[in-house]
């Protein structure tokens, strides 16, 4: 987020931008992102900003430079008999909006995957425009292009204090000096909550630790095939091929939110007894992978906010300083979008591109959260 809205100011002339990375470029969040391209949501507004996100990143190289960042291997979303009628839902509501997704039988799924399997009842459907990223080339592509129209950006810098005087922002205290600002973009993750504090502002974001379990998948004496991503709600986990015939698998059971930590002093390596729960789901919907080898597994962090929403605009109280927080574990793919809304915000003093007046600081101060038309799991 934090490269994305600091190039997207550059571009636009915005004057002196300088972005503060506390460690190296995607060494957070965004270096450990599952990068799933996907439109399966059910709200409007969520579903128009991955829309704009995935059309973002399937020409990111004739905008932004460097080598290509997207590949498209189509998603496989599969529902229990339960939840038949949320995913019809939500299903209708993207394809008016443009999504090409649709339902399909036994027979298509075969020959989009030839290893999978449904039960009895189970029902899948096929967003074939959708796929993955390589989330590190995302970041060094945006910070290239940031630094081609004169942003700075400082690495093992970390901002630890907004500074303010009589209600407005005046600049960023960071661990190598201060730097004068007449607006600040808080675009912290799992830090957001402790530096909105330095201003004054209780942020309702928390760091949860999150975890991956890594197979590697049997080795096939024909012609690799393009495996598609896969959310699947029966077994609550998302799976998305990696170079070498890996697999990224994690869970979209929203148990996270019970695993608060400090950002900053968290177990980063996965727990054995999640590797194994994710690699028998797998095998119940892959019955192949029974030959899939262990690769381990890391931990990694949410920010997490009550409706598990982003927060995106000014925060309430101090002049000068906006937020792009909280994404929940699905911010990635939203971060062209989120880049657009807070360039138009700071530069045009409002937002046409979409209506975020759902996803502002004060809705939960105000009583207003942000819902889903459907109820809906994160796919990280």
């Amino acid at each position: 987020m934090g490269v994305a809205i600091g190039c997207e100011l550059a571009r636009r002339g915005a004057g002196a931008v300088a972005i503060l990375e506390k460690k190296a470029l995607g060494a957070g969040s965004s270096g450990k992102s599952g990068a799933n391209i996907r439109c399966h949501y059910s709200h409007p507004l969520t579903t128009s900003m991955a829309l704009y996100g995935l059309r973002t990143f399937e020409t990111f190289t004739d905008v932004f430079g460097g080598p290509p960042v997207f590949t498209r291997a189509g998603l496989l979303i599969i529902a229990p008999p339960s939840r038949r009628r949320h995913l019809e839902f939500v299903l209708d509501l993207q394809q008016r909006m443009g999504v090409k997704v649709n339902l399909i039988a036994k027979d298509e799924l075969r020959e989009i995957d030839p290893e999978a399997s449904l039960a009895d009842g189970e029902v899948a459907a096929f967003e074939e425009q959708a796929g993955y990223c390589d989330a590190l080339q995302v970041v060094a592509s945006y910070a290239r292009a940031a630094r081609s129209k004169g942003a700075e950006i400082h690495e093992g810098s970390q901002a630890t204090r907004i500074l303010t005087q009589n209600g407005k922002v005046t600049g960023v205290a960071a661990t190598d000096g201060e730097i004068a600002a007449g607006t600040v973009v808080l675009a912290a993750g799992p830090w957001s909550a402790a530096l909105a504090e330095t201003a004054g502002f209780s942020l309702p974001v928390k760091p949860c630790r999150v975890q991956i379990a890594m197979l590697r998948g049997p080795c096939s004496s024909g012609r690799p095939r393009q495996q598609p991503v896969y959310c699947d709600f029966a077994h609550e986990t998302y799976c998305r091929p990696l170079p070498g015939g890996l697999l990224h698998i994690g869970n979209i059971d929203p148990r996270e939110e019970r695993s608060e930590v400090d950002p900053d002093a968290y177990n980063e390596v996965a727990d054995r007894e999640f590797v194994e729960e994710m690699r028998h789901k797998i095998q119940r919907r892959n019955p192949s992978l029974q030959r899939a080898v262990g690769r381990g597994g890391y931990g990694a962090l949410y920010s997490v906010t009550p409706d598990w929403h982003p927060i995106l605009g000014r925060l309430p109280g101090v002049e000068g300083v906006f937020c792009a927080v909280g994404f929940s574990g699905h911010g990635f793919k939203m971060a062209p979008a989120v880049s657009r809304i807070l360039g138009e915000m700071i530069l045009d003093g409002a937002v046409e591109s979409f209506d975020v007046h759902s996803l502002r600081a004060a809705r939960f101060a105000e009583g207003e959260p942000f819902l889903n038309l459907a109820s809906a799991q994160v796919m990280g």
